[in-house]
């Protein structure tokens, strides 16, 4: 069985003013072309035979491009020359169909995807779910007189399950045999009109989108962090301070380069010219005198002059002011920070490994603590909870222990353990309790719940059927400190909100358990407020405050002046007054 890989090639609007020979096949990727970088990854599957197929007419100049980048291994076709690929090869070798504008952000993984085929029996589509790891649909039903009567948001891989790209397909040649396609989504919609086996395999984390620039110069930033971090070994390439360059570079000592930038070969840096990073400039391109590159990307042979910097750009061509000094609609554009999720505006290599390291350092040392102070908990308290755990099965029928399904860290499901306080058939009798709920928000309590049990009353009082939780601390599902876990259902109320709370670990304990004082109200708002003020201020020192704090106050049974974990002033300038509604 051999691999035949096929690539789709296009022009994104952002290439219209582009040489007559470029694509986003041709496009800088790091330390190589958007087409090495494919082939590299074909080659890896096992790949031997590769063609492009270009949605656009192609020229002489295109095709010469393209065999240079690949040292003569790719063939051009067209959509006429498709069923005469087939017939060249078995019926029992396997088409990898890529289309690049759909960039996977953890990578391509054909091997994955072809255990997921078991070796490629039928057909496997890697697709994206809702465009993205935070993408989130809302739908409004009202009633007849135009009152509001439910809001359901639907959550990316959770309750969101519609495909919102294809980035490549793993397919028995047998199976398109006729099918002449430029598009994934519409080969897949003719395998499944013929009724051939096929199979969705969700990305995880989605894709970048290359049909936009956003989207180029995103996917730059990331493989120009791992060109700094990488170890160079075949001498093509040399680091320093987080400048990645070839052998072949001029870079004249005037200038001034700010990592992570990457510098491909045959470019020319002049004097007192200006890089500054994320950035990778592509083969032949020249940095003229006292020009400035910042947070872009430079195509082959382009050439940026001092008169028009290149910031937060793809530049194709002679990057230059326009002749009627007017800023064009092709060399300045707006971009969202939140889209652009990995851009550090030019700070340089050593900042970006400090930042990272902050980043990273605690919540390592905390999971290490969690699962150890866990471990040791559940060792001496082992007597109360064999001793709870008898009472609980003596008092009424059903299990020790409860397991509810809740939502940890990036949405991962588990089930969050306690003992067992009410009767088995709770569940099931609190849709006719609702109207006596007493907090707000889409939380559910009574202050008389008939649900709970003699001993689960106590257990309740005292805290104690939260002590399970520590096994789920041990599994590293949860912490021992942070926001408070909850399920699905519950989440669904504030977008920025599920965000933040799901970036970090639940917690047994946390802020709005120790400091909150609106029970009687019910406090659904202080609980946000609390739990974003918690991740924005997440640190060892907060940590150990909130457990002293706990303790003190026996699980919280009275509330502890915010102001006290947290300083006045970095609550007044992280969010507003806790009882404000708006807040949600």
């Amino acid at each position: 069985m051999d691999i035949i890989t096929l690539v789709f090639d296009s022009r994104p609007d952002y290439l219209a003013n582009a040489p007559e020979d470029a694509s986003l096949l041709t496009a800088p990727l790091g330390t190589a072309s958007v087409l090495e970088q494919l082939l590299n990854t074909a080659e890896d599957a096992g790949s031997k035979d590769f063609f492009v197929l270009p949605d656009f007419a192609p020229n002489e100049s295109y095709e010469r491009h393209l065999q240079e980048l690949s040292g003569g291994q790719v063939k051009l076709i067209d959509a006429r020359s498709w069923n005469a690929l087939i017939e060249s090869h078995e019926l029992s070798d396997v088409l990898l169909i890529v289309d690049p504008r759909y960039w996977p952000i953890e990578g391509y993984d054909i091997k994955g995807a072809m255990k997921e085929s078991h070796n490629v029996r039928w057909a496997v589509h890697a697709v994206s779910v809702g465009g993205g790891s935070q993408s989130t649909q809302e739908i409004v039903q009202c009633d007849d007189d135009g009152q509001v009567r439910r809001i359901g948001r639907y959550y990316n891989q959770v309750t969101w399950t519609q495909i919102d790209a294809i980035a490549f397909s793993l397919v028995p040649l047998a199976s398109v045999e006729g099918i002449s396609s430029r598009s994934l989504a519409s080969l897949r919609s003719t395998l499944a009109s013929r009724s051939a086996l096929s199979r969705d395999w969700p990305l995880e984390g989605g894709v970048i989108d290359l049909s936009e620039d956003q989207g180029l110069l995103l996917l730059n930033e990331q493989f120009a962090l791992d060109a700094a971090d990488m170890d160079v070994s075949d001498g093509r390439f040399r680091i320093h301070h987080g400048v990645v360059t070839s052998s072949d570079t001029t870079v004249h000592p005037s200038a001034k380069l700010v990592g992570p930038v990457v510098i491909q070969p045959g470019v020319r840096v002049e004097e007192n010219a200006t890089i500054l990073g994320p950035a990778v400039v592509g083969r032949n391109a020249r940095v003229c005198r006292d020009a400035l590159v910042a947070q872009s990307v430079l195509s082959e042979k382009t050439t940026v002059q001092r008169d028009w910097p290149a910031r937060q750009a793809v530049a194709f061509g002679k990057w230059q002011k326009p002749s009627n000094g007017a800023p064009s609609s092709d060399t300045e554009r707006s971009f969202d920070p939140v889209k652009r999720r990995l851009l550090r505006l030019g700070m340089d290599d050593a900042g970006i490994r400090e930042a990272n390291a902050k980043r990273a350092i605690y919540p390592i040392l905390k999971l290490i603590l969690d699962v150890t102070i866990a471990g040791i908990s559940l060792v001496l308290l082992s007597p109360l909870l064999a001793i709870v755990a008898i009472a609980v099965k003596l008092d009424s029928d059903g299990p020790v222990f409860f397991g509810h399904g809740r939502e940890g860290m990036d949405g991962k499901v588990f089930h969050c353990l306690k003992f067992r306080t009410m009767g088995k058939d709770a569940h099931q009798r609190q849709r006719e309790l609702y109207s006596a709920n007493n907090v707000d928000g889409p939380q559910f309590k009574l202050h008389n719940d008939p649900r709970v049990t003699r001993v689960g009353a106590w257990l309740r009082a005292t805290n104690i059927d939260e002590l399970p939780q520590l096994i789920n601390v041990f599994l590293g599902q949860m912490s021992l400190v942070g926001p408070r876990p909850s399920p699905f259902r519950e989440n669904q109320i504030c977008v920025p909100w599920r965000r933040a709370r799901l970036s970090v670990r639940p917690g047994i304990t946390g802020l709005w358990q120790i400091c909150r004082d609106q029970r009687s109200e019910g406090d659904f708002h202080q609980w946000i407020a609390y739990d974003i003020m918690y991740v924005r201020h997440l640190s060892f020192w907060l940590d150990v405050k909130i457990i002293l704090a706990t303790v003190l106050t026996l699980g919280g049974l009275w509330n502890v002046p915010h102001s006290w974990l947290v300083s006045d002033h970095h609550a007044r300038s992280d969010a507003p007054e806790l009882s404000d509604p708006q807040i949600a």
